[in-house]
């Protein structure tokens, strides 16, 4: 149950309690703020390695390679431009160039015509004048791409560079670089690198696999003494995106940056007939990291961008835009939070919760047109958080109910009434519409892994909290086939578990193992009153459970119930079992899974605010039981309708 205050907890008791319901619109998507680009310029030029990075004036600053020549370009004014004028940095070099900026400092570095050499040029006056060419390091392999960025605005940096099978960074700490350091590890092969500072050395990486040739995409982490040591590599680096090795796919021309999250964009090229060259965008939830500490991740399952040049857009940013940007594109939007409370208008609200669907409305009173449009940020796909609440002798006071977005909206009018009705879905929607376009498989995760990544895919983050010990140490083979929603691939896992999920705020789910020995959140039937109840007993609806493993065997049975004849029987396949022991307590998971499901009854009740999907709730009725009843919340059903002056809460109850 969410904590109330104490005021918020004394108000929903009392007998002249009165609502209060704030509805609040964010342009947040998952818990990521909307970015609604804006092309700013459309000037062709060859198509090249590049880069763009913004100095702290607002100015933009632009690179790329042309016949050798490192192209450079500064546009003090980025809304009128112009960007038609470009300079030669530097002549006779190689292929590859990458640019940073922080503060006033703007770094450009590019490689010799050799392709080993690595050269620097930085600039002190947001990007106005350049320092001569420095001479950074020289690398033992050619050069296929590099990146670089700043830790601060008084210079430190890091340059990192990937050559066919290596890549490698050297930083430089008060105004001196250090030495080499090599990644561990073996690819077959890297094509592209970028690099940001968020809490270590952020890094992106592209290229193809070591022995099972396939394309793929990784993030990587140099240490800084935040998620991983200073001067550390992380343990391994992490494949985000993969194709077979057969599938004529490759990933390229990777950017990266760190502003409310980590955001990064990539390019897949598909040479196959009829394939595209298209440039992807993706993030990570707000809540995860680069590093060990932050635990295993997915970004975001990508999504793709209007624009097929080769070398992708390159990402930069300061504390007002977001900047994507190619050789012939630069296009920008506004890094700013819109929120709008429409709490004033609100009629009416309805909201179902369960452990497997988030799902409701809201609606409007548009009798003035004020939501004519509608106005910004109302719309498809934004963030819309509901606080359920009472009026305390200090105002209204509110707790905060399971995310949900805009999947839908519509104007009515009717019998004089103009109204904007908002249609909401939560977070296993979101699940439900993730679909992967290719195969991934787990040999060595968790059950917890499997489902933290499934969600990260999906934008979501999940959190442990009492979750089983199967969930922890249970490692399955587990593969998410193509096009498999990631509702039913963590459906999939769940069913070997007795693990529940539910969702929460800030894009969040928790895993948890309902246990019967939980003690009681809340008690209705004393001071707080039961409008209606309907208490049921039932048998589960699986009596039996056979788990068949790796040479192995396991069940589970509910005597009590298979007595009685109404209980189905559930096999499960469970290639993680390869003992009698282990398919056992696969099937004992899945029977108590199982038995969760039965229908316990409902009651209805003015909303105790701070109720969630798992709680116990004990209810005293002298007229259903002499003792009070103890039951678990299976679904939720919130409904506020002001002009019928309802307010109450529907309770979908569960056993222990």
């Amino acid at each position: 149950m969410r904590p109330l205050s104490s005021a918020l907890l004394a108000a929903q008791k009392s007998a002249s309690r009165e609502p209060a319901v704030q509805v609040i619109v964010r342009n947040t998507v998952g818990a990521v703020r909307r970015n609604d680009f804006a092309v700013l310029d459309t000037t062709s030029h060859p198509l090249a390695k590049h880069d763009a990075a913004v100095a702290a004036d607002g100015s933009v600053t632009r690179v790329r390679i042309e016949s050798g020549a490192v192209k450079q370009q500064r546009v003090a004014d980025p809304a009128s431009g112009p960007w038609s004028s470009w300079n030669d940095l530097a002549t006779a070099m190689g292929t590859a160039v990458a640019c940073a900026a922080k503060g006033a400092r703007v770094a450009v570095v590019y490689i010799d015509a050799a392709g080993t050499g690595i050269k620097l040029r930085e600039s002190t006056d947001n990007g106005v004048s350049y320092g001569s060419e420095q001479a950074v390091t020289t690398s033992p392999a050619s050069v296929v791409d590099l990146a670089v960025a700043y830790k601060n605005s008084s210079g430190d940096l890091a340059i990192a560079w990937a050559s066919a099978a290596n890549a490698r960074i050297i930083k430089r700490t008060s105004g001196a670089f250090g030495s080499v350091s090599t990644m561990p590890g073996t690819v077959s092969s890297f094509n592209g690198i970028a690099m940001t500072y968020g809490f270590d050395w952020d890094i992106l990486l592209a290229g193809v696999e070591a022995t099972s040739l396939r394309p793929t995409l990784w993030t990587a982490i140099h240490g800084d003494g935040n998620d991983e040591a200073a001067g550390v590599w992380g343990a391994s680096i992490y494949p985000q995106q993969q194709a077979e090795a057969d599938a004529s796919i490759t990933f390229q021309a990777p950017s990266i940056m760190y502003t409310d999250t980590y955001r990064i964009t990539f390019v897949e090229v598909d040479a196959f007939a009829g394939g595209a060259t298209r440039t992807y965008r993706s993030h990570l939830h707000p809540s995860l990291g680069f590093g060990a500490a932050a635990g295993p991740f997915s970004i975001c399952t990508p999504a793709p961008v209007d624009y097929g040049g080769a070398q992708g857009l390159a990402l930069a940013h300061d504390t007002s835009w977001v900047y994507e940007a190619a050789p012939d594109r630069v296009q920008r939007a506004s890094d700013a939070t819109v929120t709008l409370d429409v709490s004033a208008a609100v009629l009416a609200v309805e909201l179902e919760e369960s452990t497997e669907s988030v799902r409701g409305h809201v609606d409007l009173d548009n009798s003035g047109g004020a939501f004519t449009g509608p106005p910004s940020p109302l719309a498809v796909g934004n963030l819309v958080s509901i606080g359920w609440g009472y009026r305390t002798s200090s105002g209204p006071a509110y707790s905060f109910a399971a995310d949900t977005w805009i999947a839908a909206y519509e104007h009515r009018r009717a019998g004089g009434v103009s109204t904007l009705r908002l249609h909401l879905e939560g977070g296993w929607e979101a699940l439900r519409r993730n679909r992967q376009r290719a195969q991934i498989v787990h040999t060595a995760d968790p059950y917890r892994t499997v489902l933290l990544r499934i969600f990260s895919r999906a934008g979501l983050v999940l959190t442990v909290s009492g979750a089983s010990s199967r969930s922890l140490n249970v490692l399955p083979r587990f593969t998410v086939h193509p096009q498999t929603s990631a509702f039913e691939a963590a459906q999939r896992a769940l069913a070997f578990l007795a693990d529940r999920i539910a969702m929460r705020s800030v894009a969040s789910a928790v895993l948890r193992e309902p246990l019967p020995s939980d003690t009681t959140d809340y008690t209705f039937g004393t001071d707080h009153p039961l409008r209606a109840a309907r208490l049921r007993a039932e048998p589960p609806p699986v009596s039996e459970a056979l788990a068949f493993g790796d040479g192995a065997f396991g069940e589970s049975i509910d005597y009590a119930a298979a007595a009685l004849g109404l209980g189905s029987s559930a096999q499960l396949r469970d290639l993680a079992s390869d003992t009698n022991a282990e398919a056992a307590a696969t099937a004992a998971a899945h029977l108590r899974q199982r038995a969760l499901d039965a229908d316990a009854g409902e009651i209805v009740v003015p909303p105790n605010v701070g109720q969630e999907i798992f709680d116990v709730v004990e209810l005293s009725d002298p007229l259903i039981a002499a003792s009070p009843v103890r039951r678990r919340v299976a679904a939720l059903r919130w409904r506020y309708d002001a002009p019928r002056a309802i307010y109450e809460q529907m309770l979908r109850l569960g056993p222990l």
